[in-house]
């Protein structure tokens, strides 16, 4: 009787565990039955981030866990320095009309080669972010200081 009641308790437990969303467990404790029950539905109201930069710096997001790939679409792209120009505006374009693109992050130098479409842009999503890599980072520095400096004139 008392081992009935435990376990009527473990498994009440573990159902208000999984209706307030509480992870606190480990993916080892859960039986094939319990993972079966988690499934990832792909949210159209989830808005994504999509990345085009050089190798180094899109690799590094990629790890962070923001890669998506379906239905022969992918929120990324690697861009060397061969990469074609009609290509970055391309793949640049079809990111920037999609709905479930919130931020858009370009490294500098994918960021310099893409300034005219670039300018066009006007919609409040997504959202442009330019980052710094390797190479570029005290270029973008001292660009950056640069505009300070012209702020700080502007407001005496």
């Amino acid at each position: 009787m008392a081992s009935n009641r435990k376990k009527s308790v473990q498994k009440k437990g573990v159902d208000r565990m999984s209706e307030e969303g509480d992870k606190s467990g480990s993916e080892s404790d859960m039986s094939d039955s319990d993972m079966q029950a988690y499934t990832f539905v792909d949210d159209p109201n989830v808005l994504r981030i999509a990345i085009m930069a050089d190798p180094e710096v899109t690799l590094g997001f990629l790890l962070a866990g923001i890669g998506y790939q379906k239905d022969r679409f992918r929120n990324y792209m690697m861009v060397e320095t061969e990469t074609a120009q009609e290509d970055l505006e391309q793949f640049f374009q079809s990111i920037y009309r999609r709905s479930n693109i919130g931020i858009i992050i370009l490294d500098y130098n994918t960021a310099k080669r893409l300034r005219s479409l670039v300018q066009r842009c006007h919609q409040l999503l997504p959202v442009l972010v330019t980052v710094p890599n390797k190479l570029s980072l005290t270029t973008y520095l001292d660009k950056k200081d640069r505009n300070r400096r012209l702020r700080q004139r502007d407001a005496y």
